[in-house]
């Protein structure tokens, strides 16, 4: 089991105290959340501080790309009118994050993994994207990080996690309409005896599949400790994807601290 990630996720800046503490717990990953607005970049030194604090102890820096509001702002130019809003959020897309780690490059601190939601766009009211508008829009973010850091890791993730016909065929879909390459796919999930064996299958066949390493996000489950399922199981599971692709596990602030883990 010591050879999975342990990866942390919080929704704000945190101190570099908080940051050591985490290290002190075996987390090795701090993903912090963005919200992507237009102008992100000018606001960003709570963030930049952040990496830098979190790459300064050794730990290694995700960030997860909220694309939400950027896209509630082009909506409110563009009313639903279809083209003109893929158009602008793509183009949106691009600037603000490429902007955003232009200035992170400048501090000399670079993202490891950024993370897209691709459940945002399933989201979007009032908009009905095709599949391949969708695939537009995530291409321009994953394009403008890797412009300026090509060694950053593409996370996608997917609520998806006990329905593989439906996260296959989702990813599937991404490929053959000319998404970039990604290397970890991420599935948000809740323990529960009753879907584990069917989040099991789901990870080994996409592993395979798409030649990805997983990650399995239970961040929105506040205490883990309390579900049917332990937190040994599911490091288990995830060991024992094809090929050494399982990844690690994330976890919320507040789920660390009440999980036991294992070591």
């Amino acid at each position: 089991m010591s050879g999975l990630s342990r990866i942390v996720y919080e929704q704000d800046t945190v101190t570099k105290d908080r940051l050591n503490t985490l290290k002190t717990k075996g987390v090795n990953i701090v993903m912090t959340n963005v919200e992507i607005t237009d102008g992100i970049y000018d606001r960003a030194d709570a963030i930049i501080e952040t990496g830098a604090d979190t790459k300064s102890l050794g730990l290694k820096w995700a960030v997860r790309l909220g694309l939400m509001p950027l896209y509630q702002e082009v909506m409110s130019q563009t009313g639903a009118d279809n083209r003109m809003f893929v158009r602008k959020a793509e183009r949106g897309g691009f600037e603000n994050v490429h902007k955003l780690f232009t200035k992170m490059a400048e501090r000399s601190v670079a993202p490891d993994f950024i993370e897209i939601d691709t459940d945002v766009y399933s989201q979007i009211q009032g908009i009905t994207l095709s599949f391949e508008e969708q695939t537009r829009m995530i291409n321009s973010c994953i394009n403008a990080a890797k412009a300026v850091n090509p060694n950053c890791q593409v996370i996608l993730s997917t609520s998806e996690s006990t329905d593989n016909e439906k996260a296959k065929k989702w990813f599937n879909r991404f490929q053959v309409s000319g998404g970039k390459p990604f290397d970890i796919i991420c599935l948000h999930y809740e323990l529960n005896s009753e879907t584990f064996y069917d989040l099991s299958m789901n990870m080994s066949d996409l592993s395979r599949r798409f030649e990805a390493k997983i990650i399995v996000d239970i961040s929105r489950q506040d205490n883990p400790a309390s579900a049917d399922i332990g937190l040994e199981d599911l490091d288990s599971a995830i060991s024992i994807v094809p090929l050494d692709m399982g990844f690690g596990t994330v976890y919320s602030d507040k789920g660390l601290d009440e999980a036991t883990l294992v070591a």
